[in-house]
């Protein structure tokens, strides 16, 4: 179920792209047996974690990887972390997508990194 909203979701950014010609910013990759989407400097992953867990697995996951903290806030179906990585901006928001899942997303700097953007990707996986 998740794997064919993620298919849909990538035919449909295709197909958006393919439109305004820049279909090539579409990229996919695996990150820690998952699967994430990386569109235009942001990657996305879902997981079978509801928020709450999520935000606090983004934030432990902040901590291992040397993350400094500035905001994070938390409502009833979002949440949101932004850290510095020594002066680069990193932003992770987290949205109840239901009840047990959740998808993040992280955007490392103003146009994006997908290696370090994975990175914190896995290691959320990893603190869940």
């Amino acid at each position: 179920m998740i794997a064919r909203k993620i298919c849909t979701l990538i035919m449909v950014m295709m197909l958006c792209f393919s439109m305004t010609g820049c279909g090539a910013v579409i990229l996919g990759g695996a990150a820690a047996g998952g699967t994430y989407v990386y569109v235009a400097g942001q990657a996305k992953q879902q997981y079978n974690a509801n928020l709450s867990r999520t935000f606090y697995a983004a934030i432990s996951a902040c901590k291992k990887l040397n993350l400094r903290i500035e905001t994070r806030d938390k409502k009833l179906s979002e949440a949101s972390i932004k850290a510095k990585d020594s002066d680069t901006t990193v932003l992770i928001d987290i949205e109840r997508k239901s009840s047990n899942i959740s998808e993040v997303s992280v955007r490392y700097g103003i146009l994006g990194d997908e290696q370090a953007s994975s990175q914190i990707l896995a290691e959320i996986e990893k603190s869940l």
